[in-house]
């Protein structure tokens, strides 16, 4: 029995484990937040591919080369965090405070043009890139300071664009590039212009102005600027140290004020903040002089933005930079109809095989990727939920142009086209059933069109999704000839549609004959059906032929067909006779080839295989060619999911 003593002990320590858990739990954002952002994230990832590969269509290389460099931010979950404002706020000791180490080089003088980076890396090391050079030069993080002060490098000497020390700190392990820039308005021009240069490159920003001066007309212009590109913005006067409790009050007053008007902003917060005796309080361990110095508010506000917030802003702030490039296009009459017309004709000349795809498709995905990035951007501020996200985007795709469907349409006929129009008494050369050769050349010049529109067209990618795809042997050819980045674009709404019919189509859940059917076989598999097509057409040419009496020679000179073709052939015969020759040759080329893989294991035996000629090597092939067909047509098992032999 337990005591009364134990009881509460137990308790007791019942109480602090669920307190424990319950820290562990808040520590971790929701999981159903997480998957949201990521499922928000590769929508993004999916409007910009479609947009980057319009424009590569239509040759905005520039533009194209931007939304690469998005991508590569969005797929490296890079959120940035710049410091900025005018030369001699104490931005790089805000810095050093915030990460509790003195690492960023401070003095008197400013900063070269130089953009200073901390990023995530699991031990510290400094890593110059310069202008001159595609790679970046790893270097000791003790001569920092010898790439960007004025002092180590004068005017930019060295040529240094971006300096990054990566660091072993749990607040930038998450994605996030904590970044120090020159100061603007200094003697030293190339630091203005580099760090307005800087500005479309940020996601937030810590606007740091100064209890001396506060808020100059330079740095009003500045913030005027970096509007442009950035909204969310936190303001810290620096350096509150040196002056009174009341002077930092009417400071702070005239600041809010004056941002307010510049802004027009009515929930302005600004920071109080002394960096001097932050970093003092960092190294020292003193929680009072932390909070004295105005350094705790401050990274409470951006620990709840960076773990809440910033998913939102850097999406957000992703799909503005989309958007802004979008409308530069636009105003530069990109999208007009002699622009198009122009390129379509250059496209035609050049004969580049590296260029695909017709410049009017091109901006019309453009555009409706445009309409999907305005409501995407709208779901994220109004925070709703990544399903209703994808209501909204589904309800734009059923709202797509009579353009459009008339281009899926025309697309069809242009598929159907590519495996019409051939020479049959030329395929009769070949040494294998001409009409499995000319069926296994028509789907791959299928799926080489296919692919292509699998990676580039939305529209391509939603028509394979709504039908499932194609059957597995199709599936299996298509994967063959993809690559692993063309397959992964390609099959992913694929993927999020079956996963749909699953969740939606109850009557699934209750017979697995049901969930089998979800898997195609021959009857309603586009390639199966698109070839099938022109495996009839194909045998009503070839008997056409052969019903010629003067053609059969060539017919008879010929290696025939497969057993399966052989029937279509008797099937589609005029008359007894003809079906007669059919026979006879195929009987025929049966008999020798019988006898030309004896003769070919016969010499093998005798060790006479200089002595063997062609049709003895490639018999055995032959043969199995005109028993079960060319193995680039046929199902991998020997009855069709559908029907015996109902396939192509």
């Amino acid at each position: 029995m337990n005591t009364s003593g134990e009881s509460d002990q137990k308790s007791k320590i019942h109480t602090e484990n669920n307190s424990v858990a319950r820290t562990e739990v808040e520590m971790h954002p929701n999981v159903e937040e997480m998957r949201s952002y990521t499922q928000f994230k590769l929508v993004l990832a999916d409007l910009l591919r479609i947009i980057r590969q319009g424009l590569a269509v239509l040759g905005r290389k520039n533009a194209e080369n931007a939304y690469g460099e998005l991508m590569a931010k969005l797929a490296e979950d890079r959120f940035t965090l710049a410091v900025l404002g005018q030369f001699k706020r104490g931005k790089s000791s805000l810095m050093n405070a915030i990460i509790g180490q003195e690492l960023l080089p401070t003095g008197v003088l400013p900063l070269t043009s130089a953009i200073t980076v901390l990023k995530y890396g699991p031990t510290e090391r400094l890593l110059v890139n310069h202008n001159y050079s595609i790679l970046p030069a790893e270097l000791p993080v003790s001569t920092l300071s010898d790439y960007v002060t004025e002092k180590g490098n004068p005017g930019n000497q060295k040529k240094v664009k971006t300096a990054t020390l990566e660091l072993p700190l749990p607040f930038l392990r998450y994605g996030i590039e904590f970044v120090d820039t020159p100061g603007v308005g200094s003697a030293i021009t190339d630091n203005t212009t580099t760090t307005y240069n800087f500005l479309p490159e940020c996601d937030a920003v810590l606007f740091v102005t100064g209890v001396d001066t506060p808020m100059t007309n330079v740095e009003l212009e500045f913030l005027e600027k970096i509007k442009e590109y950035v909204s969310r913005i936190f303001f810290i006067v620096n350096k509150i140290d040196l002056v009174t409790n009341d002077e930092r009050d009417e400071i702070i007053k005239f600041v809010t004020q004056t941002i307010r008007t510049k802004t027009g902003s009515d929930t302005l917060k600004v920071f109080p903040v002394s960096s001097r005796l932050g970093l003092d309080a960092r190294t020292r361990d003193n929680e009072n002089l932390y909070e004295q110095s105005g350094l705790k508010a401050l990274e409470e506000t951006l620990v709840s933005f960076l773990t809440k917030e910033k998913s939102d802003a850097f999406l957000t702030a992703i799909i503005q930079k989309v958007l802004r490039i979008l409308d530069n296009e636009t105003a530069q009459n990109v999208f007009t109809e002699i622009a198009l017309q122009e390129r379509a004709t250059a496209i035609q000349k050049e004969k580049n095989v590296s260029i695909h795809g017709d410049p009017h498709s091109a901006t019309l995905s453009i555009a409706n990727a445009g309409a999907k990035l305005g409501a995407l951007y709208e779901s994220i501020i109004n925070r709703q939920s990544s399903e209703a996200v994808n209501f909204k985007l589904r309800s734009l795709e059923s709202k797509e142009s009579e353009q459009e469907k008339s281009a899926m349409s025309t697309d069809q006929v242009t598929s159907i086209n590519m495996i019409e129009g051939t020479d049959v008494t030329e395929d009769l050369k070949v040494r294998s059933c001409p009409v499995c050769q000319h069926i296994a050349n028509a789907a791959f010049d299928f799926f080489a069109h296919w692919q292509y529109k699998l990676v580039t067209e939305e529209e391509a990618q939603n028509q394979f999704a709504k039908e499932l795809g194609f059957c597995p042997l199709h599936t299996w050819q298509l994967l063959a000839i993809s690559s692993p980045y063309g397959a992964s674009v390609g099959y992913a709404k694929l993927a999020e549609e079956t996963a749909n019919r699953l969740r939606t189509d109850t009557h699934l859940h209750d017979r697995g004959n049901m969930l089998k059917q979800l898997v195609h076989n021959s009857k309603n598999c586009r390639v199966c059906n698109l070839i099938r097509k022109a495996e009839e057409k194909y045998i009503q040419q070839l008997i056409a032929l052969i019903s010629e009496y003067s053609k059969q020679n060539l017919y008879r000179h010929s290696q025939g067909v497969c057993l399966w073709h052989l029937g279509m052939l008797v099937d589609a015969a005029f008359s007894s006779e003809i079906r007669e020759f059919i026979l006879s040759h195929a009987i025929q080329h049966f008999e020798h080839d019988a006898e030309d893989m004896r003769s070919y294991a016969l010499k093998q035996d005798a060790l006479r295989r200089a002595l063997q000629n062609r049709n003895e090597e490639d018999a055995y092939r032959r043969t199995i060619i005109r028993i079960v067909g060319d193995r680039r047509v046929c199902m991998p098992w020997a009855k069709d999911r559908g029907d015996i032999r109902e396939r192509i």
